[in-house]
């Protein structure tokens, strides 16, 4: 049963941040902040522990199974906080395959009943362990890691100073406001390029505001903070756009990890990959921010990716409009891109996603339902032109592909923004792509 003194509490905050990012007034602005700074001493008896929808609240904490390059990162960078949760101990027999080699003479110990393998490690520390193992060897452990995180550093409180602030004293943009078209013909947003030292700042943020939401995105982990740049979206709108470093860069496609600021406030992030002019997109707005211009900050996204790579062709996955993915579902994803534009990659699907258009035309009030949601999310979407519908990146991998010299090069450089830029102009490359992945 759901507690509704915590029910209201969340829903208090929930308001109170949203008003940050879409403030109306100065007044209304400084007032939020305001109680979001006090908000800790409201959360001292509830459970710490809260849903991935609001958790990050100032004096609360995340327990989660990370990855072991980000464990590595969280306990560097926040020793005090990060530990294992002990209340979630990991398999005892698979800790004593990793101890054994780990701790002399342990293995004496092997055939008696009872060996303290657990306070054998706490009484060593999550560091010691971290040092003395691979990630292949921790990442079969599935330890349970614990972040207190102080209210600085909780979504409550983390801010992003903006160039100015956008007071919303005009309605929110809505969906039927905004279209694709009209942005990628538009003028270009002014970008500009983070130095490294404000990049490690602004990565730290953009990882520390995942995990506490539960999550954590390859692009994230692996970004370089020497290649973030910044660009001004209008209204309010900031858009960080970070790049791989060049040791863990895929093969093939370029990847960048987007996050977005609302008058500096976070408000979602995605990853992107390209190939010649198609982007594999995802798009994540959090929780809190989804009644926001969430349509508006998508095609802004897609505008910058059509800016700095000369993207015209976006897919995305069936993941993300609800293929395994009960969230999406929920929050009707496929209609939220069907409706900017976006069409099913599979010609069946796409016959019933207009046959359910045909019928929400005479019928208003029709509500397509979950079951259809998940079938309508079994093929990707895409927008653009036609070429990529068939195109899958697994089959390109099961066939050898070779890159040219020059883009080899290129793939290896200080950003992968060139190394996109001369795939989109070289036909040749794109001709053996779609055959190969076709």
């Amino acid at each position: 049963m759901v507690d509704p003194a915590l029910s209201s509490l969340t829903r208090a905050h929930e308001k109170l941040l949203f008003r940050c990012a879409y403030p109306r007034t100065p007044k209304e602005l400084r007032r939020a902040e305001s109680l979001l700074k006090r908000f800790a001493r409201r959360t001292k008896n509830i459970d710490p522990f809260l849903g991935s929808d609001v958790s990050g609240i100032a004096g609360t904490a995340v327990n989660i199974v990370f990855s072991f390059d980000f464990v590595r990162w969280l306990a560097d960078r926040f020793p005090r906080q990060v530990d294992i949760d002990w209340d979630l101990p990991p398999d005892p027999e698979r800790l004593a395959a990793v101890l054994t080699p780990l701790i002399p003479g342990l293995a004496e110990e092997l055939v008696d009943a009872n060996v303290p393998y657990f306070e054998l490690v706490r009484a060593r520390g999550l560091p010691w362990l971290l040092e003395n193992v691979d990630s292949t060897t921790y990442d079969s452990l599935g330890l349970w890691i614990l972040w207190k995180f102080d209210a600085a550093h909780s979504r409550t409180r983390m801010r992003r100073k903006p160039r100015t602030v956008f007071y919303q004293r005009e309605r929110i943009l809505t969906r039927r406001d905004v279209s694709i078209e009209r942005e990628l013909a538009g003028p270009p947003m002014p970008i500009s390029k983070l130095s490294r030292r404000e990049g490690e700042k602004v990565l730290e943020m953009t990882r520390t505001a995942l995990a506490m939401r539960y999550r954590e995105l390859y692009c994230f982990t692996w970004g370089d903070p020497s290649t973030i740049i910044s660009a001004d979206a209008g209204r309010g709108l900031e858009i960080l756009l970070i790049g791989l470093l060049p040791q863990r860069r895929l093969p093939l496609r370029a990847g960048f990890a987007p996050f977005l600021f609302r008058n500096g406030v976070p408000i979602g992030y995605g990853d992107a990959f390209g190939l010649c002019e198609r982007m594999d997109v995802s798009f994540n707005i959090f929780y809190g921010f989804r009644e926001g211009e969430s349509a508006f900050a998508f095609a802004r996204l897609l505008k910058l990716y059509h800016q700095l790579f000369g993207s015209t062709v976006f897919s995305i996955d069936p993941y993300q409009i609800g293929h395994g993915n009960a969230e999406a579902i929920e929050a009707g994803a496929f209609w939220f891109y069907r409706k900017l534009g976006f069409r099913s990659s599979g010609p069946q699907i796409e016959r019933m996603a207009r046959r359910e258009e045909e019928r929400l035309a005479r019928d208003p009030s029709h509500r397509t339902s979950p079951r259809m949601l998940r079938t309508m999310a079994r093929s990707p979407m895409a927008w653009g032109n036609r070429d990529w519908d068939r195109f899958r990146i697994h089959k390109v991998v099961q066939r050898p592909f070779e890159l040219p010299a020059d883009l080899q090069r290129a793939k290896q450089g200080r950003t992968e923004r060139e190394y996109l830029r001369m795939m989109v102009r070289n036909e040749r490359v794109r001709r053996a792509l779609l055959k190969s992945g076709s």
